[in-house]
């Protein structure tokens, strides 16, 4: 499970899991949200959230 929120526009939520045998916090964030579009990234951090390594990112908009 996640957990965070959405302030302002901006969403960040956090979480923990296991990469390659290493625990690490996974970040997922929300922004530029707008009726028809929306910014999305997941970052890991392996020191505890003092860096962050994004690993991808989303552009979604609304079809017509």
């Amino acid at each position: 499970p996640v957990v965070g929120r959405f302030t302002d526009g901006h969403g960040e939520f956090f979480c923990d899991d296991e990469y390659e045998g290493t625990p690490i916090q996974v970040r997922y964030t929300w922004s530029g949200i707008t009726a028809t579009s929306a910014h999305w990234t997941q970052a890991f951090s392996a020191d505890g959230g003092a860096t962050w390594e994004t690993n991808w990112y989303m552009d979604s908009s609304r079809r017509a």
